[in-house]
């Protein structure tokens, strides 16, 4: 048992740990560049407002407290001031608490469940998909399903032993979630039903879990109040992007899709096809949890249910937000197996094997590009070979530009230029469209970020959906010259992820298109085709 455990942590190291310097510095993940800054600012002990509040202070300090210790270690200063070295810091932290979630997973859905079903519930955890792409990222997720897991452990055993001491420990991990991200909020939902359920209960042990959390959210995010305006600010505007209260570009995706059924679609690109027995495995939790009266099982299912329904109400759908629950759904997918090999042993063994080999085939699929140059790095260095230096580059706002520095190279040698595509749509755009595009060289195309959101909303933006559908159709005057994919591969068998929510996929393995104004087309004549609408 302790064998196959160690072996299945093994594993997991080697998927989450492999190549964590993906992009070789350049920091392609929005969030992880907001993070670096952050704690290149932090000096123990005069300096500590992270001046950033989208997450909370301890990860921003945790990070700090490595990066010092890893610069002290090795005599190398870099590690704490510049972005790229502090990335790989944030990154590694990810991937270990990626890595240990492991083990209150296995004590989790063992008290839950059975030890059958907690060794099914690590195979599949570690084989996850989004928690292997998660680890490659220096954010906070990881180290919030760490978290939510352990407490959820932690919650169970407050059944059985309702003592003080376990109150506290509760609050402790509350504390440190809550202070790593405020959406950690959600997680009281699980010490506060096992504080309801539990025999004995003693309003004042529950008392002590919530000052013992807000002890701990305090001295590891004391910014929150020492910077009260600011953190209201950001917390307002990351509200009113997550409900829609507000529009910004980088959620026009989201338009026009479904609650929770957008969510359950990408749950398959996160999990692999075991996602089909997610809500066979809920309900029959449920049931088990009605029938038998069973409050550690209730105290389990509440959290993924509540979250869930919250949650996938929001317009943003971000794939990352469903992260939290991923461990639970990963029980829940093994329990609804266990029961099915009860009832039928060889179909049960069958279905087990097969979904776990699927599992592992989409996992090993995609780890196959951190074991690939990242598209971005290939193009550019295509780029300064085959691009003449001074060309006129046209990239796209609200995405990296290209090419990107890469010795002893700059993007300097080019004369580049953002489009501004989420500009509304007029005459104006044509006009603005029809000068930029006449003028230039080259358009090389980032990611599908925008063309991938903007085509499918004609009704919002006729001129631009119409221009990429004329670009992609080499019909403005430029060719496709090349294109960098990175698709999940294994066993020569590719997997094109392009439907899928783009942030599971426009980070670490965009699609980079580029085009040469070939034909030179003037302004009038690029006007006349845009017009046709």
């Amino acid at each position: 048992m302790h064998k196959l455990l160690f072996f299945v942590i093994i594993i997991a190291v080697i998927l989450r740990f492999y190549n964590l310097n993906w992009d070789e510095g350049y920091l392609s993940h929005p969030d992880e560049r907001n993070i670096a800054n952050a704690v290149s600012h932090i000096h123990f002990f005069d300096e500590l407002d992270p001046n950033f509040f989208a997450y909370g202070g301890f990860p921003i300090y945790f990070a700090r407290a490595a990066a010092d210790f890893v610069a002290r270690f090795t005599g190398n200063n870099t590690w704490v001031f510049d972005w790229g070295h502090i990335n790989i810091i944030t990154r590694f932290l990810s991937a270990a608490f990626s890595t240990l979630t492991i083990i209150p997973l296995y004590l989790l859905a063992k008290k839950v469940v059975s030890r059958e079903a907690a060794l099914l519930s690590i195979g599949f955890y570690t084989f996850t998909v989004s928690s292997i792409q998660a680890a490659h990222f220096g954010t906070v997720e990881s180290m919030l399903v760490f978290m939510v897991v352990f407490l959820c452990f932690l919650s169970v055993r407050l059944i059985n032993e309702p003592s003080t001491k376990s109150y506290i420990y509760c609050g402790i991990v509350l504390g440190l979630a809550i202070a790593t991200k405020m959406t950690a909020l959600s997680f009281i939902i699980i010490p506060l039903t096992a504080h309801i359920l539990a025999p004995h209960k003693s309003h004042k042990r529950f008392f002590a879990l919530l000052f013992s959390t807000l002890a701990v959210f305090t001295l590891f995010s004391p910014y929150t109040f020492l910077n009260w305006d600011k953190f209201i600010e950001s917390m307002r505007y990351e509200s009113a992007v997550a409900t829609g209260a507000l529009s910004v570009p980088y959620t026009l995706q989201f338009k026009n899709t479904t609650a929770y059924l957008y969510q359950i679609k990408n749950l398959f690109w996160q999990m692999g096809p075991a996602a089909f027995f997610i809500i066979p495995g809920i309900v029959f939790l449920a049931i088990k949890a009605v029938l038998e009266k069973n409050k550690i099982v209730i105290v389990f299912i509440i959290f993924p249910i509540l979250y869930f329904v919250y949650v996938g109400l929001w317009q943003a759908k971000f794939i990352r937000y469903m992260l939290p629950i991923i461990p639970f759904l990963t029980i829940a997918i093994s329990y609804f197996f266990i029961l099915l090999k009860k009832e039928f042993l060889l179909l049960g063994r069958f279905l087990i094997a097969l979904f776990l080999l699927i599992t592992i085939f989409w996992a090993m699929s995609f780890f196959s590009i951190y074991t690939r140059e990242q598209t971005r790095i290939t193009a550019s260095k295509w780029i300064y070979s085959n691009i003449p230096f001074e060309s006129k580059i046209l990239g796209e706002h609200w995405d990296d530009g290209l090419p990107l520095s890469i010795s002893p190279f700059t993007e300097a040698k080019y004369k580049r230029e953002l489009l501004t595509i989420y500009e509304p749509d007029n005459q104006n755009k044509i006009n603005y469209y029809a000068v930029q595009l006449s003028t230039a060289d080259y358009i090389i195309i980032n990611s599908r970020r925008l063309y991938g959101t903007l085509m499918r909303l004609s009704d919002k933006y006729p001129v631009t959906s119409r221009y990429y559908a004329l670009l992609f159709d080499n019909k403005l005057g430029y060719e496709r010259m090349i294109e960098f994919t990175s698709y999940p591969v294994f066993f020569g068998i590719t997997i094109n992820d392009d439907a899928s929510e783009e942030t599971f996929q426009v980070f670490e393995h965009p699609k980079v298109i580029i085009f040469k104004n070939s034909k030179r087309f003037s302004d009038k004549i690029i006007a006349e085709k845009l017009q046709a609408l």
